[in-house]
């Protein structure tokens, strides 16, 4: 998978840097490589909706605008959030108060969060509407890769024998799989170099399988796939790497 990934990144990255020095992103459609950071936003549906609510990601991306207005991608995100709704969580853990002792018996603060990654591949394409260049506009874009998704359980003082970080794995619900995902947004190229970005929705739909044998919350073997669901809200900042003479490049 890393040896995929970079070769993908390497490739992007010659065919985006095979640019002519007096091009102009004014004037007319050019090669452009560049770096985009993301924040997203999305609320879970189909099967993610029942174990988690909204959530956040932070991703880091690889592109190649090519001067046909298509572009390629490849990057990954983080994601995590702290809105859990797994009911069963450490049920035959808890008082009948629903507290949890440490192993001196005092009440012990065990925290819930959502946690996850994804790495992929995006194909996409820019349309000049409402752009102030033959660079920018209407972006319609389609993607596939990998993703993860689990329970991340922290119990501060360390002091509960039974969430060792090697128990835990029996707790965190952890899933994994294929995803298709589809995108439409605005993306402007600025012709000062100055405010480069991306901004629009991100749908995504993961088809994912158990990664886990056994949950002790549920007491029960597990296995099967789930359907989970993204409705995402995502803006990016781009940092353009584009060759303007045959010795240097600029950085925006």
């Amino acid at each position: 998978m890393k040896i995929k990934a970079s070769a993908v990144l390497l490739l992007l990255f010659c065919l985006g840097t095979r640019t002519y020095s007096q091009q102009s992103i004014a004037d007319t459609t050019i090669t452009i490589p560049y770096l985009s950071f993301s924040y997203q936003y999305f609320l879970p549906g189909g099967d993610l909706a029942e174990r988690f609510g909204g959530a956040n990601s932070v991703g880091l991306d690889f592109n190649v605008k090519f001067e046909s207005n298509f572009e390629l991608g490849v990057g990954g995100s983080y994601m995590f959030g702290n809105q859990v709704k797994i009911d069963s969580l450490l049920h035959g853990m808890r008082t009948s108060r629903g507290n949890i002792l440490d192993d001196n018996g005092v009440i012990s603060e065990v925290f819930f969060f959502q946690r996850g990654w994804d790495v992929g591949l995006t194909f996409s394409k820019i349309f000049s509407v409402l752009s102030p260049n033959p660079n920018s506009g209407l972006k319609l874009g389609i993607g596939a890769g990998y993703s993860q998704n689990w329970l991340r359980i922290e119990n501060q003082e360390n002091t509960i024998p039974q969430l060792s970080d090697e128990d835990k794995t029996y707790y965190d619900h952890k899933v994994g799989g294929i995803y298709i995902e589809e995108y439409i947004g605005y993306e402007l190229f600025s012709n000062k170099g100055i405010a480069n970005f991306t901004a629009g929705l991100n749908f995504r739909q993961a088809f994912n399988q158990q990664l886990r044998s056994y949950n002790i919350d549920q007491m029960a073997f597990i296995s099967g796939n789930s359907l989970d669901l993204y409705f995402g809200i995502k803006i990016a900042w781009n940092i353009l790497l584009y060759k303007r003479n045959a010795s240097a490049y600029y950085y925006n």
